[in-house]
């Protein structure tokens, strides 16, 4: 199977070189705009960082807030803290099946040691590394890192970010190695606020408050017990609401896979973004989800029905 990587991540790069006074040539994307050849990506990067060295990179998170409208972004920022962010984002990198990923060595309430790995015979490069580093650096402070300081290197004494501000390693430093420290942490705005306005939550409208509740958060590791939290109920008074809406269950399917058939009629993303984006556990669990209850994979849904829905756009 060929690897891929996001476009988004790529148009982000670029965005975040034009603020830095930097133009470059990004490569042409594949499938729908959505993926671009890993490859490409890989050599593409390179460029940047002999060209422009490996700050530029290593600022690219920078820009996230402008994209936290994009439904990976914001699958990420509705992390509840930095734990959570780091079960999001291992559950997105089983999803782009990329070569390299991050392995957290260790993961306590105030630090992270992280090491970022690939095969012995293809590791990450400098670039890579930076352009991952920036941004889990930034997704932490937006998720209540407070006063997070980033060092890299085996002794992890080099200092790359410490007051919201980005420092280039020096040369020789092995930027595959990171650990974050933050003193402190924030409530997180990601989060959706529990108990959205309207009715009582026992009363007939409590369905719809709930349907809200989980489409505002469809990556968020739901449960029963934390949906009725969030409305202010008990568990059981909810189970019993919900049972003309197929249950619990029922329901997050039904809002999970209506969410996805509109990500994947929009065809700005890869289907392994779109379930990562509503929830899912992985590729597999989407792909069957979404057929049991469609009656076609994602990948046949778009190729059915994405250009008629955009033909449809264009004459409204």
């Amino acid at each position: 199977m060929d690897d891929f990587a996001s476009a988004t991540l790529v148009a982000a790069v670029r965005r975040a070189l034009a603020d830095d006074g930097i133009g470059t040539a990004a490569p042409a994307p594949v499938a729908g705009g959505a993926l671009l050849p890993f490859d490409d990506k890989r050599r593409f990067l390179a460029h940047v960082a002999r060209d422009h060295g490996l700050l530029p990179l290593l600022r690219v998170g920078l820009v996230l807030p402008e994209l936290a409208s994009d439904p990976v972004v914001a699958a990420l920022l509705g992390a509840d803290g930095p734990p959570d962010l780091l079960v999001r984002w291992g559950r997105l990198e089983r999803f782009t099946r990329s070569r390299h990923h991050v392995v957290f060595r260790e993961a306590g309430e105030r630090n992270l040691l992280a090491e970022h790995a690939g095969p012995p015979a293809a590791p990450p490069e400098p670039a890579e590394n930076v352009l991952v580093l920036g941004v889990l650096a930034v997704l932490l402070t937006m998720t209540g890192a407070q006063g997070l300081t980033v060092t890299a290197g085996r002794d992890r004494r080099t200092v790359v970010f410490a007051d919201g501000v980005f420092r280039a390693p020096p040369p020789g430093c092995d930027t595959s190695l990171w650990r974050f420290a933050w003193p402190s942490r924030s409530a997180c705005s990601g989060r959706q606020s529990p108990v959205p306005e309207g009715p009582a939550a026992d009363g007939p409208d409590v369905v719809s408050r709930a349907r809200g509740l989980l489409a505002g958060d469809l990556a968020r590791h739901w449960t029963l017990d934390a949906l009725a939290t969030e409305l202010g109920t008990s568990t059981r008074s909810l189970q019993r609401r919900l049972r003309g809406a197929g249950g619990f269950q029922g329901l997050l399917g039904v809002v999970r896979t209506e969410a996805a058939a509109g990500l994947l009629l929009n065809g700005a993303h890869a289907p392994c973004l779109v379930g990562f984006a509503c929830g899912y556990a992985d590729q597999p669990h989407f792909t069957r989800e979404f057929k049991r209850r469609t009656a076609v994979t994602p990948a046949a849904y778009r190729a059915a029905f994405a250009h008629h829905h955009s033909t449809k756009e264009s004459h409204a």
